[in-house]
């Protein structure tokens, strides 16, 4: 990706590689240590309608031409081979009794009994770069161990917040014995359900010299789409055991719910051939301007990710960000991963932005006063698009990073745009409902994908 015109503060950035990486080894205070309160799930009325199911059993696109997009970047017509496997090693096996062991880390009490052991497996496989460019994905695959052939639900998963660069990358996470969210964790409860599972990292982790485009759709949805082809390229050589329903189901938690609403919008048009059954968003962040209100922790590796994608002349820290983060932004959002950056950054906006743009962000007129800023915020929002595919959006109670009435508005969009969302609140529960909506994703989960294996 070519970048635009800089300034001191972000050619500082390009030494700050250099810098040791800072890891904090607690639990998070919104984590995913959170534990299930006694009352059920609060629901909203459902609108009507499911899609229709096709096969999505060819992994890989044939090569093709591009357009540009607004930001310079280029979105493939027909991607060249994304998707493509490129390696594939098969890493452990665990017993139902190991996979209930790791995942009582992530559950606690209210662990689910595995069904099934489950095979891990290292695949790295291709995907296009915001240039356009062929780049290498890494992600984890988990296989449940099935007696006899059965087809069983692919659930490809996006991560929360992990940092912008390699060493922060959500597959180090159990490497590091660090708690970022204890996504691996994650999927092996679910494989031990007999869900087919992927956690793929986002682009370029895994590149030491790059970083990941954060909170940029067109690589988070191409990641979350080639994942779901890679599945199905890793099944079409013989496989034995599970068999790969032919519709996926996307799923993310915080920047993973941004990641598969922007995989919504764009799956029409990079791969068409996936027909996705379901949206599953475990406190799903869509909306830029509302993360910037809410939970500031994580807008200056956001601010700092648009400044090198569009240039500052269009999207300029200086103007948004007080003296005190701005002066050494560049190291700072490449130093810390996820545990750092809510350590040391303010969890709310008064002490982060300066106090013009806290004005207008509070009043909701950025398009007036920041017109500039505020269309590029609004571009890299997700989801409403009329995409129209079902949507599960689990929702906590006391979500410090979306609250209430911001999802609440974001799931009276999405129906509006013709999508079936059921809407599950949490009272009491924070921002990551992976848990005590475990039960109820699954169960959604599996009905929609029977609806789907008996449409023509």
């Amino acid at each position: 990706m070519k970048m635009k015109n800089t300034r001191p503060w972000l050619l500082a950035g390009l030494l700050a590689g250099i810098v040791v990486l800072a890891v904090v080894f607690r639990p998070a205070p919104d984590d995913a240590t959170d534990t299930a309160p006694d009352e059920p799930a609060h629901e909203t009325t459902d609108s009507s309608g499911v899609a229709d199911a096709a096969s999505a059993s060819d992994a890989n696109a044939t090569a093709g031409s591009a357009t540009a997009d607004a930001d310079g970047s280029t979105q493939p017509d027909s991607p060249p081979r994304s998707g493509r496997i490129i390696s594939a090693q098969h890493e452990v096996t665990y017993s139902p009794a190991q996979v209930d062991s790791h995942a009582r880390r992530l559950f606690g009490t209210d662990t689910p009994s595995a069904n099934h052991g489950v095979d891990i497996y290292q695949l790295e496989f291709e995907s296009i770069d915001l240039s356009g460019q062929p780049t290498t994905v890494y992600a984890q695959l988990f296989v449940p161990r099935l007696s006899e052939p059965a087809g069983r639900p692919v659930y490809v998963f996006g991560a929360g917040t992990t940092g912008l660069t390699d060493l922060c990358r959500t597959s180090r996470e159990h490497e590091a014995g660090v708690n970022w969210g204890l996504y691996r964790n994650h999927l092996l409860a679910h494989a031990g359900q007999g869900i087919i599972g992927i956690l793929p990292d986002y682009m370029h982790f895994g590149d030491p010299g790059e970083l990941q485009p954060y909170f940029v759709p067109a690589a988070e949805g191409r990641v979350m789409l080639d994942a779901a082809r890679a599945v199905y390229g890793f099944f079409s050589v013989g496989y034995h055991g599970a068999v790969p329903l032919r519709a996926p189901f996307l799923a993310g938690f915080s920047q993973g719910g941004h990641a598969i609403f922007a995989a919504a919008n764009m799956a029409a048009s990079y791969a068409p051939e996936l027909d996705i059954a379901g949206l599953i968003g475990y406190g799903a962040t869509t909306n830029i301007e509302d993360i910037f209100r809410e939970f500031t922790v994580v807008a200056a590796p956001i601010i700092y990710t648009y400044a090198r994608l569009y240039g500052e002349d269009r999207f300029d820290p200086a103007v948004m960000l007080q003296d005190r983060w701005l002066n050494n932004l560049a190291i700072d959002v490449r130093r810390l991963c996820i545990l750092g950056l809510q350590d040391y950054y303010p969890w709310g906006p008064d002490s982060f932005f300066r106090p013009d743009f806290l004005r207008s962000l509070r009043h909701r007129s950025l398009a007036e006063d920041f017109p500039e800023i505020h269309a590029i915020l609004q571009e890299n929002s997700t989801g409403l698009s009329g995409h129209g595919i079902p949507a599960l959006i689990l929702q906590g109670g006391n979500d410090v990073v979306i609250n209430l009435d911001d999802q609440q508005r974001f799931v009276s969009q999405l129906r509006d745009t013709g999508s079936e969302v059921r809407y599950l609140v949490y009272p009491g529960s924070r921002h990551d409902t992976r848990q005590i909506g475990f039960s109820d994703a699954l169960d959604w989960m599996l009905d929609h994908a029977e609806l789907q294996e008996h449409r023509p």
